[in-house]
C-alpha cells in the first residue's frame, strides 16, 4: 500500500500591498496569524502608519489566528494608533470574525468607514 504525502499546513503569513479606491494603503494578508507570524504584520503596519491616517488590512486570506496572533494584532493596532493611524480589518474569515466578537474587539477593528 502506498501513501501519498500530503503537504503540511501553511505555517506562514504573506502580505501584499495595494491601494484602496479611496487611496488608503491596503495590506492583503494570507495564511496564519500566529506566534510565529504576527510580527510581519506589525512591521508592515509600522512602515505605513507614520505617513497615513488609515491603513486597511484585508483578512480574507487569513485561515488561522491563535491567541498570540490576536494579541499581536491588538498590539499592532495600539502601535498604529500612537502614530495617529487607524488600522481597520475587513473581509475576515468566520473564525476571525467570531474570535473578534467573542473578545469584544470587533468594534475596534472592523469597518468603521
Amino acid at each position: 500500500m502506498s501513501v501519498t504525502p500530503t503537504s503540511p499546513p501553511q505555517r506562514s503569513l504573506s502580505i501584499d500591498r495595494s491601494t484602496s479606491s479611496d487611496g488608503a494603503p491596503t495590506l492583503v494578508c494570507r495564511g496564519r496569524l500566529s506566534f510565529e507570524t504576527w510580527e510581519l504584520l506589525k512591521k508592515e503596519v509600522k512602515s505605513l502608519s507614520p505617513q497615513h491616517e488609515h491603513v486597511l488590512a484585508d483578512m480574507s486570506g487569513v485561515t488561522f489566528v491563535d491567541s498570540a496572533g490576536l494579541g499581536g494584532l491588538l498590539g499592532t493596532f495600539v502601535s498604529a494608533k500612537s502614530d495617529g493611524c487607524y488600522l481597520e480589518l475587513f473581509n475576515p474569515q468566520p473564525q476571525l470574525r467570531d474570535l473578534l466578537n467573542m473578545t469584544h474587539l470587533a468594534s475596534v477593528f472592523l469597518e468603521r468607514r
